[in-house]
């Protein structure tokens, strides 16, 4: 969170000198004040799930029915604006009582709403129409799992609401009496079980970063009477900043968890035999999980950015093949819009972090289209000595000659006060010019409001390197033996499901003793070793991932590949992986990428191998 944002968060006596005043810890009045500060945008989510219920419920259920839920949805809104603006009313000053009554207010309106979101479970699910059932599930998935973000600042709200939801859900399954609706009604409180994980996560997370930032307040008002510990003091800040990305980075795992599972159960859920309806609805839950895996992944990698690990691996790259990439990804976004998107074509070579390049420049182009209303893009590349500048332009809306030196920091956008998602979250330049950093490079831009910007950054230009031979890669699949060791046994039954759906024979191990029984099975049977191994990085009984394939490399009938699985990001965790020449690839796994994997990994010879990132 910038500065910035602290100054629209919470009122300066709030993290001055009266923060001492508070009756309650300032941490906890920042999390409240934060709370009601983003509480905005769960009108939203609200809106957009309840247009949803009651669109896809009309052809099953009478409108009666449905406007009578729609009215409690819209009652509950008004209770909403009421407490936003009661919370409007605490004065600055507040030693913190009314805060910490704003807060229950808004667990009991959660309850409220919850009992509102629950009721659904007995007014629109009607098993004689299953497809009512997946329908009402996906919408109380989705407004359940949204609100995780949003109420980490205050987790009683998220435990009452989804609690509510679920409770609900379940005594609903219980009276139908059916047994798959029992096991249905079971997941989804495990599915609550997790949402309860992950909000802990954020909130613990949270609030160490508001105790972070008063404890940099605090060393800086030390500085003002301290001069003379000036130099010290401002290191123990930077110290304590890094610090707070490393935390976030390692904490990936955590967060990244239950996505890896969903996103695993989402793709073998598209490979079954289903009629058109639930394929849709799998088709919807897929696209969600990809827009949850966006958002998180743009906060992700802010934080491995400032945690130093994400590093360069510099290689001759043709403009034109990034150009025709480039082309594939966004023409038709440009064609929905009706803009003219461009790519002059080019001969030019430029040196450079294939990866690294490709996201700056997908991330301008995206910043291009998101505000351009009319006319067109054009990318380029242009030689300029020895360096070759690669250039977007637009006809947007163009940026005040102000706010051009703001718009590369986090969370910050032009011409959108309303903060709509749809616009992105501010941190696609920020990335980008961090990116380019990397590469010793830096995004300039030139722009006139009204009339269009252009952004470009310049890298050493290369010679053409050689083509390499074209040789088709065989699927590998069918019949590859693999051996998955994973802790978390929602992951392991996604990846067992969607694995063996594509002829893969699976051998699953939650901890070392099983994976070894596995090993030492197929070898007295006779039968050859395991083709490839994927071992997550975070196990039980203090061995991570690396001891465990380390120990399994040295048994007789070892696996002929391994691969570590993580959704840590911390520079260690990447370098004990080079080390031990062990390739790594982060979670959440797509399925199109987890199966170029094994395609990649089975067609490697035995032995050692080199340390790669397969994927991030």
């Amino acid at each position: 969170m910038t500065s910035a944002d602290t100054a629209a968060v919470a009122p300066p006596a709030a993290l001055g000198g009266a923060a001492r005043g508070l009756r309650i810890d300032p941490v906890r009045a920042e999390c409240i004040r934060t709370l009601f500060q983003q509480i905005r945008n769960s009108f939203a989510a609200a809106g957009v799930v309840t247009i949803y219920m009651c669109a896809t419920q009309a052809p099953f259920h009478p409108w009666t029915m449905i406007g009578a839920w729609l009215a409690v949805q819209l009652a509950t809104q008004v209770l909403r604006l009421w407490l936003v603006a009661r919370y409007r009313r605490i004065p600055a000053d507040d030693d913190g009582t009314r805060l910490e009554r704003a807060a229950g207010l808004n667990t009991l309106y959660m309850l409220i709403a919850g009992v509102a979101w629950g009721s659904t479970a007995f007014l629109f699910m009607d098993p004689s129409q299953p497809i009512t059932v997946a329908l009402t599930l996906c919408g109380l998935y989705g407004i359940s799992g949204g609100s995780v973000p949003g109420n980490a600042y205050n987790p009683s709200g998220l435990y009452a609401f989804v609690a509510a939801i679920f409770g609900l859900v379940m005594v609903r399954f219980l009276l139908i009496g059916q047994y798959a609706y029992d096991v249905l009604g079971l997941a989804s409180i495990g599915y609550s079980a997790i949402l309860f994980g992950f909000c802990r996560v954020q909130s613990r997370e949270l609030k160490d970063g508001f105790a972070i930032r008063f404890e940099n307040r605090r060393l800086l008002a030390e500085l003002e009477v301290e001069k003379a510990e000036a130099e010290a003091a401002r290191g123990r800040a930077e110290k304590a900043n890094l610090a707070k990305s490393q935390l976030l980075a390692a904490a990936s795992h955590d967060l990244r968890q239950p996505l890896h599972a969903l996103s695993l159960f989402s793709g073998s859920l598209q490979s079954l035999a289903l009629d058109e309806e639930a394929k849709d609805v799998a088709a919807r839950i897929q696209a969600n999980v990809a827009a949850m895996e966006k958002l998180f992944n743009g906060l992700l990698d802010i934080s491995r950015l400032e945690a130093g690990v994400v590093q360069s691996c510099r290689e001759p790259v043709a403009c034109q093949d990034l150009f025709d990439r480039l082309a594939g990804y966004f023409d038709p976004v440009a064609e929905q819009q009706g803009l003219d998107l461009r790519f002059r074509d080019t001969g030019l070579w430029v040196d450079a972090d294939p990866a690294l390049i490709e996201q700056i420049c997908v991330n301008l182009v995206t910043n291009a289209l998101r505000y351009t209303r009319a006319g067109g893009i054009l990318v380029a590349a242009r030689q300029r000595g020895g360096r070759v500048s690669l250039e977007v332009s637009d006809t947007g809306i163009g940026i005040a000659p102000a706010d051009q030196a703001r718009i590369f920091d986090e969370f910050v956008q032009i011409g959108n006060p309303e903060r709509d998602r749809s616009k992105g979250l501010g941190l696609g330049l920020a990335i980008a010019q961090r990116l380019a950093a990397i590469l010793d490079s830096r995004i300039e831009i030139s722009s006139a409001e009204g009339r269009g910007s252009r952004f470009s950054f310049s890298l050493p230009a290369a010679q053409p390197a050689a083509a390499p031979n074209s040789v088709a890669s065989p699927d590998l699949m069918q019949g590859l033996r693999l051996l998955l060791i994973d802790d978390d046994a929602m992951v392991r039954e996604g990846a067992s499901l969607l694995l063996r759906q594509w002829g893969v024979e699976v051998a699953l191990a939650p901890d070392l003793a099983a994976a070894e029984a596995s090993i030492d099975a197929q070898r007295n049977a006779g039968e050859a070793p395991f083709d490839v191994c994927l071992a997550d990085y975070r196990l039980p009984n203090d061995l991570n991932g690396l001891g465990v394939i380390a120990r399994l490399a040295a048994r007789p009938g070892a696996p002929r590949a391994f691969c570590l699985v993580t959704g840590d990001m911390g520079a260690e965790v990447l370098a004990a992986a080079a080390d031990a020449s062990v390739p790594i690839i982060h979670k959440p796994l797509h399925p199109a990428r987890l199966r170029a994997l094994l395609n990649h990994l089975a067609a490697r010879p035995a032995g050692p191998q080199a340390p790669a990132a397969i994927a991030s």
